[in-house]
């Protein structure tokens, strides 16, 4: 159940997901634990790989919108939050992840393996391959919440496709 805490993560999320530097999609991620935010970022690419100079690498190859993610310079947000709480020496076992975009497949084995316990997104839908839904499998609760600041298709960020 989306409760009041919730809904301020949620609209931070909004707030944070306009910051992502991807040419294609804007996404961010917050994990919390005990009502604390302890890491925070969007999908970016590796200071080394600019897509803003190089182009968007699943542009240039026609890739579909939803298809072969892990075709690209840049990391998901929620690969970044996790990598972010593993550098600071933060364990996330029992934690929130908050994040505006359905993790997909790789994003979401990640989670299980890291102990996250809960997600709250606020679109998309599961990325599942039939028999595979490793968030189910470990009794992981996810949840959709709603776009606080923006209704949803109003969001600038909608204004990039999906990734």
């Amino acid at each position: 159940m989306i409760t009041a805490k919730d809904k301020k993560f949620l609209q931070h999320l909004d707030e944070l997901e306009l910051k992502a530097k991807c040419l294609r999609a804007r996404v961010a991620a917050l994990i919390v634990q005990d009502g604390k935010i302890i890491a925070e970022h969007c999908n970016d690419y590796h200071p080394e790989y600019d897509c803003h100079t190089l182009g968007c690498l699943r542009d240039r190859l026609g890739i579909e919108h939803g298809h072969q993610r892990e075709v690209c310079y840049g990391i998901c947000a929620e690969q970044w939050v996790l990598a972010l709480a593993a550098r600071m020496g933060i364990a996330v076992q029992g934690a929130t992840l908050y994040v505006s975009k359905h993790p997909c497949r790789i994003c979401a084995s990640l989670i299980a393996e890291a102990g996250i316990v809960r997600v709250v997104y606020q679109e998309g839908y599961p990325d599942v391959i039939d028999g595979f839904d490793i968030l189910a499998a470990r009794g992981i609760t996810v949840e959709k919440g709603p776009n606080i600041i923006y209704p949803e298709d109003a969001h600038p960020a909608h204004r990039r496709g999906r990734v």
